[in-house]
């Protein structure tokens, strides 16, 4: 599970220097985007990255709001959904891709990917997932870190998991400048391919879950048999 959440982080800082690359701006987080819309609108200003900002913004609502439709719950557990959720973005990232002729204005579309990939509420040992951003993952893994210096009791294994998060955001970036440097924007296939393999893995993922909940009704129901009192003679 934690490799299957690294995979998805990865995505995430693939796509977001795919669109500082390509438009100039990132496509996973709009704080500053928003920020910059706020002064704009103030100086009255509507100019072509302002009308490109608000355009990938509402995307990124728009695949959270999708997301909310297939989902419906703010309750993660394993369910065939999601697996077939990324299969389908897989496939659309790369029919879209090609259906625009590699034209930059794509890019924009990758805002609803990510915006259905942070909106499916993903929790992994109590923790909601966020893997189209660091801001939270770096709060927490700095208040941790404090925990750990004061000398507080608290589970040290989160330490761990912020930081494999933020590396594998990071290396995604990496990966996405290294690949568009050798293919250009053809480097999104990449994005489309591991969209594809996350959910065919989710889906073994939850098969092999289902078939350790069984073994363990099974060997629930051998204990209980074992329990119970013979008859006597």
């Amino acid at each position: 599970m934690l490799i299957w959440i690294c995979i998805l982080s990865f995505i995430g800082g693939y796509v977001d220097v795919y669109g500082l690359l390509t438009v100039a701006f990132p496509l996973t987080h709009f704080t500053g985007s928003v920020a910059k819309l706020a002064l704009e609108g103030f100086e009255i200003r509507v100019d072509k990255e302002v009308f490109q900002l608000a355009v990938a913004l509402f995307f990124f609502i728009l695949g959270n709001i999708i997301a909310g439709l297939l989902i419906g719950e703010r309750h993660f557990s394993f369910r065939k959904r999601y697996g077939i959720v990324f299969m389908v973005m897989g496939v659309l990232v790369f029919i879209l891709f090609n259906l625009f002729h590699g034209d930059k204005s794509f890019a924009f579309l990758l805002s609803i990917g990510i915006g259905v990939q942070n909106g499916l509420f993903i929790t992994y040992k109590g923790i909601l997932v966020r893997t189209s951003h660091l801001t939270g993952a770096i709060s927490d893994l700095g208040v941790y870190i404090g925990y750990l210096l004061r000398g507080k009791s608290f589970d040290t294994w989160k330490i761990f998991y912020y930081t494999v998060s933020l590396f594998s955001f990071f290396f995604g970036g990496v990966t996405s400048k290294m690949m568009y440097d050798s293919y250009g924007k053809q480097s999104v296939y990449a994005v489309s391919l591991g969209y594809i393999l996350i959910g065919a893995s989710y889906l073994i993922l939850r098969k092999k879950l289902e078939r350790n909940l069984e073994y363990e009704e099974v060997m629930k129901q051998r204990k209980e048999r074992h329990k119970k009192p013979k008859n006597k003679k």
